[in-house]
């Protein structure tokens, strides 16, 4: 009798061993089914903004020779309090696609108080986004809703020789600066730009 119990109780546990191991593939396998796959598509909205772009031509890309190096915006609100000139906090661009960049910009505005009070300051912030096509090249192309915006670029730099005597010279390079400013709705942007 006892020979037959172990017998049993082993044949028990293979079964319920074997039932749980097809409870748990059953459960990955349902998991595998409803997990998300990753996407295999290129982003739509880098799509979109090449089809916006595609009158812009160029023979290679570039990388970026600028950077923002200050602005301010000036920012219609619902209310006079959070309107009016905004100072630039933060700047970011983001490569989007070949020669389509993301400008993200933050921008804050100090509460002015009628009274003088012990609260610490507190500063409105707005966050704009932009999107603009350049490629190292003498113009920069910015959308702005549906509407092209374009900006020509003079001179990214000022060479100027320097005679020290009949026989020596130096030869100085100045990075320049550029500004520019564009209206958005009820924002005007104005920007510095800084060639390196």
């Amino acid at each position: 009798m006892k020979y037959v119990l172990r017998v049993f109780s082993l044949a028990a546990m293979v079964s319920l061993s074997l039932v749980l191991s097809l409870a748990a593939s059953g459960t990955a396998l349902a998991a595998q089914k409803a997990a998300p796959k990753a996407a295999t598509t290129p982003d739509q909205n880098a799509q979109s903004l090449q089809e916006f772009f595609k009158g812009e031509t160029a023979p290679s890309p570039k990388s970026l020779d600028f950077v923002v190096d200050g602005g301010y915006a000036d920012i219609q609100t619902e209310t006079p309090e959070s309107s009016g000139r905004y100072f630039m906090a933060a700047q970011n661009i983001a490569a989007v696609a070949q020669d389509i960049y993301r400008l993200d910009l933050t921008f804050k505005k100090k509460l002015q108080r009628d009274v003088i009070d012990l609260a610490p300051e507190y500063f409105f912030t707005q966050q704009r986004s932009y999107y603009f096509w350049y490629n190292g090249g003498n113009r920069i192309v910015f959308k702005l809703g549906n509407a092209r915006k374009e900006f020509k670029i003079q001179k990214k730099e000022l060479t100027e020789i320097k005679v020290k005597s009949l026989e020596t010279y130096s030869i100085e390079k100045t990075k320049l600066q550029m500004d520019l400013a564009f209206v958005d709705g009820g924002t005007k942007v104005s920007l510095l730009l800084k060639f390196r």
